[in-house]
């Protein structure tokens, strides 16, 4: 019998458990992705955030306040993160995170990358540079 094939399959199978895994924080190979929306809009906004694996909730955002998480990225594709927007009779639903939106954050030097909302009566804006935010590209627009 062979056994040294079966222990390199049982090796695989232990590090693609690890690797698919939730965990509080990210393993070693896997990044973390910080997410920050900021309320730039003089009334209170509530968010729903979702994703294909986790359901965030409804969040109200008072004006000048923010909300932020934080996510691992999966060893197999990026999470998908969605946000659902309301101000008074206005909404808007967006992605928040994707592989699009991902190309316009960055990798900071704790090798975490970071994602900066803003939200103004004007639409969405993403950036991912941070000291101090700046190149803001616009997204969408409320309906």
């Amino acid at each position: 019998m062979n056994h040294d094939g079966n222990c390199f399959i049982f090796s695989l199978f232990i590090l693609a458990c690890y690797l698919v895994t939730p965990s509080s924080s990210c393993s070693g190979l896997l990044r973390a992705w910080n997410i920050s929306i900021t309320n730039f809009v003089p009334d209170d906004i509530v968010v729903q955030i979702t994703s294909t694996d986790h359901d965030l909730g409804k969040h109200t955002i008072s004006s000048n306040g923010y909300y932020y998480w934080t996510f691992c990225e999966k060893a197999f594709g990026l999470s998908r993160f969605t946000g659902t927007f309301l101000w008074g009779s206005k909404f808007q639903t967006l992605s928040l995170a994707d592989r699009e939106i991902m190309k316009f954050c960055e990798s900071d030097k704790t090798f975490d990358q970071v994602c900066f909302w803003m939200v103004n009566p004007d639409g969405f804006f993403v950036t991912g540079f941070k000291d101090p935010p700046q190149g803001w590209v616009k997204k969408k627009t409320w309906e």
